[in-house]
């Protein structure tokens, strides 16, 4: 891609890769070293794969963003903010808006998300006012929003399986224009962890 619009952006979530801190249920598997190397392969791909969109990229760090592994990150590094995830999300992508009109929030662990599929999501935005991508573990690794956040990050039960179905209730009761993307998968079980070396060997 050449020179992206400028009234895009999209924001990356990730951690320092502290040994013991990132990929925790992976542990048992691959040990505390083993884990922090597969967090840093997977955040060093999909900024790799969205490194064409330039400025309109940037890394959203859940801790430390002065840790010696960003700093050979080019992009432009934030503090997430907030007491659990939906904050942090709903800080994000309020913080983005001030910058663009349509901004896209991803995980740094799911392998199907492509430029391609950031590229889908900006579409649905021009149409809609939120758009998520699903996960196969009930929740979603992608959000995006235009023009601004709607209340969809309160009560929801964060790191459980009714994450999806939870915010889409409530973006209906709230009568939010959104769509959902294709269902993606993210690398964060044992049973993961296999789909993520098949598809790296196919």
């Amino acid at each position: 891609m050449t020179n992206p619009p400028s009234d895009l952006l999209i924001q990356i979530f990730t951690k320092a890769p502290v040994p013991g801190a990132v990929k925790t249920r992976l542990i048992p598997e691959l040990g505390k070293r083993g884990a922090t190397e597969l967090h840093i392969e997977l955040t060093n791909r999909i900024i790799r794969e969205l490194s064409t969109w330039g400025n309109n990229l940037e890394v959203w760090c859940a801790s430390d963003p002065d840790h010696p592994y960003f700093a050979a990150i080019p992009q432009e590094k934030f503090l997430q903010q907030g007491d659990d995830l939906g904050q942090r999300m709903a800080h994000a992508l309020n913080d983005g808006l001030h910058r663009a009109s349509r901004v896209v929030l991803l995980g740094a662990d799911l392998p199907p998300i492509d430029s391609a599929y950031v590229e889908r999501a900006f579409t649905a935005l021009a149409a809609h006012d939120l758009v998520l991508g699903p996960t196969l573990d009930g929740g979603y690794g992608l959000i995006g929003v235009r023009g601004r956040v709607p209340d969809a990050f309160t009560d929801i039960p964060w790191g459980e399986a009714e994450v999806l179905n939870a915010t889409c209730s409530r973006l209906n009761r709230s009568r939010v224009n959104y769509a959902l993307l294709p269902l993606v998968w993210d690398v964060d079980t044992p049973e993961d962890l296999v789909r993520y070396r098949a598809w790296l060997d196919s």
